[in-house]
C-alpha cells in the first residue's frame, strides 16, 4: 500500500470548485480545506507506486483550479497497513 499526504494550492477562487472535483476520487481518503500556504490536504491511498503515479498524472494533476501540489509519501508504514 502506498500512502501519500499531498498539499494543494487552487487557483484564485477556485478552491470549492477544486474540493468538489477532488471528492470524486476515490483514492483520497481524506480531504480538508485549510488555512496558511495552502489551500487543501489530502490523504491518498493507492494499491502500490504505479496507481500513485497514474493518480498524480491522470487525475490530480488535470483537476480543474488546482495551481500547484505537494506531495509528502509515507515512509514509515508497518507491515500487514
Amino acid at each position: 500500500m502506498e500512502v501519500a499526504y499531498i498539499l494543494v494550492q487552487a487557483r484564485h477562487g477556485k478552491l470549492k470548485i477544486a474540493s468538489a472535483a477532488l471528492r470524486k476520487y476515490e483514492e483520497i481518503e481524506e480531504l480538508h480545506e485549510i488555512y496558511g500556504r495552502y489551500d487543501i490536504i489530502l490523504k491518498v491511498v493507492c494499491a502500490d507506486r504505479s496507481e500513485m503515479k497514474s493518480f498524480m498524472q491522470n487525475k490530480l494533476h488535470i483537476t480543474e483550479g488546482i495551481r500547484a501540489t505537494e506531495t509528502l509519501v509515507v515512509n514509515d508504514l508497518q507491515s500487514g497497513e
